[in-house]
C-alpha cells in the first residue's frame, strides 16, 4: 500500500502562516467544515488545511517552508513561485508528488467554493492519456488540447507513460505533442506534472524544444528524500 506523505505533522507546519482552529466534523478521519459553519467564513490558510487532511489524515512534511511557499502560490501570494505557470513536481518515487498534486486541487475547490465560483483541475496519469490516444486517436485526447475551451490538468507519473502511442499505423509521442499544444494554451490554462524523470532527460525524451518551455510553463519543484510508500 502507498503511504505517499511526508515526516512533519501538518499541525506542526501550517501556523507559521497564521492558522485559526475551526471547527470540523470529523468522519472516518475526513475531516470537513462542521454544519452550520460557512465556509466564506474561514481563512484560506484553514481552507489549506482541511485539503491536506482530507487527502491524507496523516499527511506530514520535510520541508514547512516548502508546503507555505506551495500554499502562497496557490492564493498568488508567493515572491518565490510564478502563479501565472503550473507546477512540474519532480523527484524520488515515494516522495508525495502525487499527494501534493491532490492537495492543490482540493485546496482549490475549496477556495473557489468560498469565492463563489468553482475551481480545481483535472488529475490523470500520463499513461491513460497514452491509452485513451491508442483507443481513439487525436479524439480521445482532445480535450486536454483543444483551444475552445482549455482546461487545467495534471498529468501524474509523467515520464512511465509508453512511447510512442500507437493508434492503428499512426505512432506519436502524445505527452511532447501535449504539451506543444498545451504552451500555446497556457495563459488561459495550467498544467502540472508529477515526475521521477531527472530534469536532464526531458529532451531525450521529449525533445529540446519542450526542454525549453517547461521553464516558461511550469514552477520546478524538487521534492526529495526517503520514500514513505510501504
Amino acid at each position: 500500500m502507498e503511504r505517499d506523505c511526508k515526516t512533519k505533522k501538518v499541525d506542526q507546519v501550517i501556523p507559521q502562516i497564521g492558522l485559526t482552529i475551526p471547527k470540523y466534523s470529523v468522519n472516518k478521519q475526513m475531516p470537513s467544515i462542521a454544519k452550520g459553519v460557512d465556509i466564506r467564513s474561514l481563512k484560506p490558510q484553514e481552507l489549506f488545511r482541511i485539503a491536506c487532511w482530507r487527502v491524507c489524515p496523516d499527511f506530514q512534511v520535510d520541508d514547512p517552508s516548502l508546503l507555505n511557499e506551495i500554499f502562497l502560490y496557490l492564493i498568488n501570494r508567493s515572491s518565490v513561485f510564478d502563479s501565472m505557470k503550473g507546477l512540474w513536481l519532480c523527484g524520488n518515487i515515494g516522495t508525495g508528488k502525487s499527494t501534493m498534486l491532490k492537495i492543490c486541487r482540493e485546496f482549490q475547490m475549496l477556495y473557489s467554493k468560498a469565492n463563489g465560483c468553482s475551481g480545481g483541475f483535472l488529475i490523470t496519469s500520463a499513461s491513460k492519456v497514452v491509452t485513451e490516444y491508442s483507443m481513439q486517436g487525436i479524439q480521445g485526447i482532445n480535450r486536454y488540447v483543444s483551444s475552445d475551451k482549455p482546461i487545467s490538468v495534471a498529468f501524474d507519473e509523467l515520464g512511465r507513460e509508453p512511447i510512442p502511442g500507437k493508434y492503428f499505423g499512426t505512432e506519436m509521442n502524445v505527452m511532447q505533442f501535449i504539451f506543444q499544444m498545451r504552451y500555446e494554451q497556457r495563459t488561459d490554462a495550467k498544467t502540472y506534472v508529477s515526475t521521477n524523470m531527472l530534469k536532464g532527460a526531458i529532451p531525450e525524451v521529449y525533445g529540446r524544444y519542450i526542454a525549453d518551455r517547461v521553464k516558461e510553463m511550469f514552477n520546478i519543484i524538487e521534492l526529495n528524500g526517503e520514500s514513505r510508500r510501504l
